[in-house]
């Protein structure tokens, strides 16, 4: 992943509008992915990154360079997709987001969706880590900086994440042989 010119974020800070379209344009695509991936709805993820990018704005202002952009960004993207989990726990079930089939999803094999659906279907606490490293291509230490926690943590999570997806895929391709 790579991160903006320093002087495109200092501009942006300065309230230059085109420095700030760069930036949405840089990070639209890795925000809204991981949106989507948190989210498992793809209306969901465009709006919610749309209130990523609002939040960003607002509060370009307080970003000092202390982490990477990056990191900051999908802070905030991070945050703003918790908030609309919770405010949707109480409306939507489960099974509705994994019944989602996105149009613009980006894996549209029968095994994609397998994938995406075994994923969709972890605990949002091994979900996260592992779209922000296997999807996004984050290092475990931007992750743990991300979410606020160890890297140990993170590793420990995205293993659990792993193997949980293996065993339902494993599980899955087993009774598929035996409906054969």
């Amino acid at each position: 992943m790579h991160e903006p010119h320093p002087q495109v974020v200092a501009k942006a800070r300065r309230g230059d509008p085109v420095a700030f379209e760069s930036l949405v344009h840089s990070f639209q695509g890795d925000v809204w992915r991981l949106c989507f991936h948190l989210l498992g709805n793809s209306a969901m993820a465009d709006d919610v990154t749309q209130d990523a990018f609002v939040r960003a704005f607002r509060f370009l202002h307080r970003y000092r360079g202390d982490s990477k952009f990056s990191t900051w960004l999908f802070s905030i993207a991070r945050n703003c997709a918790l908030d609309e989990v919770r405010r949707n726990q109480r409306r939507r079930k489960v099974t509705d987001i994994i019944e989602a089939q996105p149009e613009r999803a980006p894996v549209r094999t029968e095994l994609g969706i397998e994938v995406r659906e075994a994923v969709t279907s972890l605990p949002l606490q091994l979900r996260e880590p592992l779209v922000m490293i296997d999807i996004l291509g984050q290092s475990y230490a931007e992750v743990a900086e991300t979410m606020g926690i160890p890297v140990g943590t993170v590793k420990s999570r995205v293993h659990r994440a792993r193997d949980t997806v293996a065993r339902v895929l494993t599980d899955e391709i087993q009774e598929g042989n035996h409906e054969s």
